[in-house]
Formats: structure tokens, sequence, C-alpha cells
């Protein structure tokens, strides 16, 4: 209708921008890198360690194996949990004043 009625195109008229959602979850990811760089109080991220991802020291993953065995080896001598232990039992008061 308005197209008929004025000699202009009636296109003119929208002032609302497309919204580009990449745009705004690039933001987004920049801003919560931002805030996670000033929590750990640095100005900017820290270079990549010059070993591999992966790879451990040997004597970083022979602790961290004896100490995984060793936590093994306590919980088959614990002895069971009883179930009956984690729920109420009888209390004892002892008054420490004399009347």
């Amino acid at each position: 209708l308005l197209a008929l009625l004025s000699p202009a195109p009636s296109g003119g008229f929208s002032t609302c921008r497309s919204l580009d959602l990449e745009a705004a979850r690039r933001k987004r990811i920049e801003a919560v890198r931002g805030q996670i760089l000033s929590k750990l109080r640095l100005a900017e991220p820290p270079e990549d360690a010059p070993q591999a991802r992966g790879a451990l020291p040997d004597d970083v993953r022979a602790l961290y194996n004896s100490t995984r065995e060793l936590l093994r080896q306590r919980a088959q001598q614990r002895p069971p949990e009883d179930p009956h232990d984690y729920y109420a039992k009888e209390l004892l008061h002892f008054p420490t004043e004399t009347p």
C-alpha cells in the first residue's frame, strides 16, 4: 500500500540492522577471555608450554601412578562401611556444671 501512495521506495523506512550472530559470538568469547585474564591478574594469555600437551615428564608420571596405586591399596584395606553408621546414634550428655 505504501509503495502505491509514495513515489519513493518504502525500503528506506527500516532503521533495524541485521544481527550478525557470528560477530556477537566472537565479542562474547573475547569478553569472557578478558574476564578470565583479569581474575588471573594477567595482561595477556601465557605462552604455550614448549612440551607437547599430552607428554608428561617420567618423574611426574611415576609419582601419579604410585599415588594412584597407594590409594587403591588403602581402599582395599579399609573395611566396608556399615550403612547404619551413617544414621543417628545415641547421644550421651555429660553435664559439666554442678546444679
